[in-house]
């Protein structure tokens, strides 16, 4: 089923061992996200009724320390000025006949600590006694979204109320199924144009690549943001409005790789048995030119994946209240003081990202014909 060469590139892969259990890991959130997607729809994430937090409302308690600490300066006229501290300890010291009788009935109290600057010296009083704390407890604030993380919902719930772990998971659910079938379609109108100007050459791939850069050079988010509002924002606009961007890079690869083929003898026997151009393209030069677009898909899911998060953040992606970790952060935005709408949509793009990486890495050292050297 499989040739000998894509054989050992696997078990090149698998030897690759961040890249493969980066894999693995991938696989098995991407069939939890579509498992639970399954049994809680997105329509059956509902805000939570208010009622059931009451018992998780805290009491806020407000610690008061009363600080004794005084400083101050004399200047040289015995003058006390620039105190800094309780006021009875300020009228203690303007009541005593002197200063030094003042600070010898702190003794007691305080440790008094003197240093001379010159033209003034400068008084610095220390109590002894640690400061008295007074406890102050208010009651519980009333319920209010966004509401903070707790046993019952451990990441907490959005400004709507709405769970944050189950948007968390539906929003990766739909971030990984808008990059796979956006990094597909990338990669087949990607393949069909780069083949046709790698292959053709001539008048052809100079026609293709004044398309190609006149296509390159459209502002792709304002045509997002007037196709969003003539025909609205659902997932299908916005697949379509990445699709028809999203290829550009993978023909240049593909023209490149089709160029250096073309020219081979495997090419020239088939084209003097009189093969069609699809069969060569196709059957003798595609299977030799699969390595930049193997090694290109990883990158390219992690590309669709924050592109479609920024969007979700910047307001311009999918419609309003559906799950995405671009709208939590943007709701966290609005609201900073809310750190479990940063943290775990966050760390979902994270981790994800970081394990399609991995394995876009693997990918091409696996792929890479060439022998790994170093220099003693």
């Amino acid at each position: 089923m499989f040739s000998p060469l894509t054989k050992k590139r696997f078990r090149a892969f698998k030897r690759i061992k961040r890249a493969w259990y980066s894999l693995i890991a991938l696989g098995v959130i991407y069939v939890f996200c579509q498992v639970v997607g399954f049994f809680v729809g997105v329509d059956d994430i509902k805000p939570v009724d208010p009622s059931s937090l009451e018992a998780f409302r805290k009491p806020v308690i407000e610690k008061l320390y009363d600080v004794r600490t005084a400083r101050f300066n004399v200047g040289a006229d015995s003058a006390i000025y620039g105190f800094e501290g309780p006021t009875d300890v300020l009228n203690a010291l303007n009541n005593k006949a002197g200063l030094e009788a003042a600070l010898e009935g702190f003794s007691s109290e305080y440790n008094v600590i003197k240093k001379d600057r010159g033209d003034y010296t400068r008084y610095y009083l220390e109590p002894k006694a640690e400061p008295s704390v007074t406890v102050v407890e208010y009651p519980p604030a009333d319920v209010s979204y966004p509401f903070a993380p707790c046993s019952k919902h451990p990441f907490g719930l959005d400004n709507s109320g709405r769970d944050v772990m189950l948007l968390v998971i539906h929003g990766m659910r739909i971030a990984l199924n808008f990059g796979l079938v956006l990094a597909f379609s990338g990669m087949l109108i990607g393949l069909i144009v780069g083949s046709i100007e790698g292959y053709f050459g001539g008048f052809v791939d100079i026609v293709c690549q004044r398309f190609t850069e006149i296509w390159s050079a459209i502002p792709f988010l304002y045509v997002m943001i007037f196709i969003g509002e003539r025909l609205g924002r659902s997932f299908g606009i916005l697949l379509l409005c990445y699709a028809i961007f999203n290829w550009i890079a993978v023909s240049y690869y593909m023209r490149a790789e089709f160029f250096r083929l073309r020219s081979r003898t495997f090419v020239e026997a088939a084209k003097c048995q009189g093969f069609s151009a699809r069969r060569i393209i196709f059957g003798h030069i595609l299977p030799n030119a699969l390595t930049p677009l193997i090694t290109l898909f990883p990158f390219l899911l992690m590309g669709a994946i924050g592109s479609l998060a920024a969007l979700d953040f910047l307001g311009f992606g999918l419609p309003p209240m559906t799950p995405s970790c671009g709208e939590l952060l943007r709701q966290a935005q609005a609201d900073p003081s809310s750190w479990w709408l940063i943290f775990f949509p966050a760390a979902a793009l994270f981790i994800v990202m970081l394990l399609t990486v991995l394995i876009g890495e693997g990918l091409r050292d696996a792929f890479d014909p060439r022998q790994k050297s170093k220099l003693e």
